[in-house]
């Protein structure tokens, strides 16, 4: 039989790229669903590891810890869980689609500023033909 191999929170920060504090975070917050312990540390294994990356993704959904708590534990709850966690993530899904529009509407006018501010350096415009540029753009 294959020994699992096990992880202190030193190996684990390494492993995971997060720092022991924020690892003893998630811990106590419970944001991983099952961590062994030895004594008094908190002992990982690979699932452990794979739930550490999977918090790094969640939150690169904009998800809160309490969002992360309640995926853990719908995930720990088994399959029958699985419709709920789906929604869960649609709604993610389109905040996050939501804010994507935003900010490609502020890359959109930035975009279109500069190349409003290259037209005038390469045209030489004077501060009058400038203005009256502005003015027809009032809306930028």
């Amino acid at each position: 039989m294959l020994e699992q191999k096990i992880y202190s929170l030193q190996d684990a920060a390494i492993k995971s790229d997060y720092t022991q504090k924020e690892i003893r975070r998630f811990v106590r917050l419970e944001l991983i669903p099952s961590v062994g312990k030895d004594e008094k540390n908190p002992r990982f294994d690979e699932y452990d590891l794979q739930w550490i990356r999977t918090i790094r993704h969640l939150q690169h959904c904009h998800m809160n810890d309490d969002e992360i708590r309640r995926y853990a534990i719908l995930y720990a709850a088994g399959s029958s869980t699985i419709p709920e966690r789906k929604k869960m993530l649609d709604a993610k899904r389109q905040e996050l689609e939501a804010e994507i529009y935003d900010l490609q509407s502020g890359l959109d006018f930035i975009s279109y500023r500069q190349e409003y501010y290259d037209r005038i350096r390469r045209c030489d415009i004077d501060g009058a033909a400038q203005i009256l540029l502005e003015s027809d753009m009032c809306m930028f």
